[in-house]
């Protein structure tokens, strides 16, 4: 079953072309989601509106990405309950005890729905390197670290993160949970990484995973 993926904002990762101001204010938004710092100001559609986001309300991003996800995963009219799965930080391991930052993202998405649960049961056996400094991104691999820390409930799992680029990360959680018995038809993200300028900074992009089979050791 192909895994349906859902982002609602463009992250340009060519530095060669010129960047529009709307580009930095995509990459303004996912340093926000982030949690990282932000230079100045940008400008984020939400709904029918621009809002300013500063560093003093960074925080802010993470629900706004709830009203952006809202609509979308509502309307596709999921057999509920609607499961909310963070997908885990690279160092959110089975006995550190770290909670990820994407837990927040599906906390935000939660309120907006008013429906459904956050389950926080997906991490990693060792700690990652993180994909942006060069950490693997082999759906296989990261298949072969992740963990499932108790049995998936029953209704639709929903992975939530920050940005997909490959989408290895997505893949891997999808199988692990699909071979707990789990039903794992959707993912949203706040951001798709992109190479060229096709789409607006500010857009909703929908697309289908192929299939990952991974090899069980």
């Amino acid at each position: 079953m192909a895994l349906r993926v859902i982002s609602f904002a463009t992250y340009l990762t060519n530095v060669d072309m010129v960047w529009r101001g709307e580009d930095y204010d995509a990459l303004k938004f996912v340093k926000a989601i982030k949690g990282k710092p932000i230079n100045k100001y940008a400008y984020v559609p939400v709904g029918n509106a621009k809002r300013l986001l500063q560093q003093q309300n960074a925080d802010d991003a993470i629900g706004w990405f709830g009203e952006m996800a809202m609509a979308s995963t509502r309307d596709l009219r999921l057999p509920r309950p609607l499961i909310l799965v963070p997908i885990p930080n690279s160092s959110c391991t089975s006995t550190n005890g770290k909670v990820p930052r994407t837990t927040r993202l599906a906390k935000a998405l939660l309120v907006q729905l008013g429906e459904g649960e956050v389950w926080d049961r997906l991490r990693w056996k060792t700690a990652m390197t993180p994909s942006s400094q060069g950490g693997t991104r082999d759906p296989q691999e990261l298949y072969d670290n992740l963990v499932v820390t108790k049995d998936p409930p029953k209704g639709s799992l929903v992975l939530i993160d920050d940005v997909r680029t490959t989408g290895a990360h997505l893949l891997a959680a999808a199988a692990r949970l699909i071979e707990k018995g789990a039903r794992v038809p959707l993912a949203v993200c706040a951001a798709r990484t992109v190479w060229d300028q096709d789409q607006k900074p500010f857009s909703k992009l929908e697309e289908q995973l192929d299939d990952f089979k991974p090899r069980k050791k």
